[in-house]
């Protein structure tokens, strides 16, 4: 048997080992496709998954001076969706709904009865589960979370402090005569009003509060006088509002009897402490002294994995009379990561910090409180002596910021 072919010069065994050869080559190369296919798709359909999420609950990128504005279905309505399709049609005539939520390169120009949102790249539709949405169509789960938990999103509280001009809280002859009013979506379609007054100190909280951008009237009853601004409330977080009246409401009544004042104090140099990084000043102290806040024109952070800890000589009051509490405030946000915040206050040189702050969702400025009641280092109530000789500040952890700190001192 002749095992080469004429006039050719090859063999049929060289041949077979060509074919082979081309074969191994196409099988890799359709392996890589469908490897180079298969990333594409994961990739497209995480950004698909950013897109429902940012429907849901806002783009907390979004922002205009410093405050988030987009804060999605949720925002708008007060709950969570009952569906994807909710994101693209009013899913029950809600006054409230402001969608569609989702962009356009999602659905046709005409309306929302295109599909294609509900379901990954691989063609399987999306499982929307409370606060989590999946792809389960590449064979192993692709999940992105709205955000920490359903409660972040839904049930956040807003306290409220309220003084008059001269910063002086109503006490207990004046506290019945201002009216705290906050508006925010009932998560039905329409709106609810709840209504609190404040304590002596002039403290309310309001809780159950949904994510957006809410309206808060606070009315001075006996002048029928109201001041009205928007409330930003950010994911799982205390929002603080701190609200003066325009007018000398009870301050300017005769005090000499004893009546509740405050005054605040705020750093004035180094102390014991001076771990985080200064930014726009030359102390760390300078950067966090002010009285308005400049934001990120002066502030502090922690640029390390680890809490950091800045603590600050604060300045003496001149005040006098029984202390009822203390309370200390911080401005912080969060940069990236894991950020955290602390309140802190120096006693005898032993450090208090107040409640872990989860930055995650603070994505601008924010402030936040811790209230003493009595002295930490003693148990008994605080005293002038104790207020000169106390050091004020902040503890932050991973890439947090802080540009504020100061105490308020409630006395009588």
């Amino acid at each position: 048997m002749n095992l080469f072919v004429k006039n050719k010069g090859y063999s049929i065994i060289e041949l077979l080992v060509v074919i082979v050869i081309i074969g191994i080559i196409t099988a890799v190369a359709l392996k890589s496709l469908r490897t180079v296919n298969d990333t594409a798709r994961t990739e497209k359909t995480k950004k698909e998954l950013d897109q429902l999420a940012f429907a849901v609950s806002g783009d907390p990128n979004l922002t205009s001076g410093g405050a988030r504005t987009d804060f999605g279905y949720v925002g708008d309505v007060g709950s969570m969706p009952p569906n994807l399709d909710a994101l693209v049609s009013n899913p029950g005539s809600y006054a409230t709904w402001n969608g569609p939520y989702l962009r356009d390169d999602y659905l046709p120009s005409g309306g929302a009865s295109n599909t294609e949102f509900k379901v990954d790249e691989w063609g399987t539709a999306y499982n929307y589960s409370g606060n989590t949405i999946t792809s389960t169509g590449g064979g192993s789960n692709i999940s992105r979370k709205v955000a920490n938990s359903v409660n972040d999103l839904v049930y956040n509280s807003v306290a409220v402090t309220v003084t008059d001009v001269n910063q002086v809280p109503p006490g207990n002859t004046n506290k019945d005569s201002v009216r705290i009013v906050l508006t925010h979506p009932n998560g039905t379609g329409g709106n609810i009003t709840k209504t609190s007054y404040p304590s002596s100190g002039g403290f309310a909280s309001i809780d159950s509060v949904p994510i957006g951008q809410h309206n808060l009237r606070v009315i001075f009853l006996p002048q029928n006088d109201t001041l009205t601004r928007k409330v930003t409330v950010n994911p799982g977080e205390l929002t603080n509002v701190n609200v003066n009246l325009f007018r000398a409401a009870w301050s300017s009544a005769p005090s000499t009897g004893g009546g509740p004042q405050s005054v605040i104090i705020r750093p004035m140099g180094s102390g014991n402490w001076s771990n985080n990084d200064d930014q726009g000043c030359s102390s760390n102290w300078q950067c966090v002294d002010e009285s308005s806040s400049d934001n990120d024109g002066t502030y502090i952070g922690d640029n390390d994995d680890s809490w950091q800890t800045d603590s600050y000589q604060a300045e003496n009051p001149s005040a006098s009379g029984t202390i009822d509490s203390l309370r200390i405030f911080i401005n912080v946000r969060r940069t990236n990561g894991n950020d955290e915040a602390r309140t802190v206050i120096v006693v005898s040189g032993t450090r208090y910090y107040g409640s872990i702050i989860d930055l995650n969702s603070v994505t601008s400025y924010t402030v936040f409180s811790t209230t003493y009641t009595t002295n930490p280092a003693t148990s008994s109530a605080w005293t002038w002596s104790d207020i000169n000789n106390l050091e004020i500040g902040v503890r932050l952890n991973d890439d947090a910021r802080c540009t504020q700190v100061w105490a308020q001192i409630f006395y009588n």
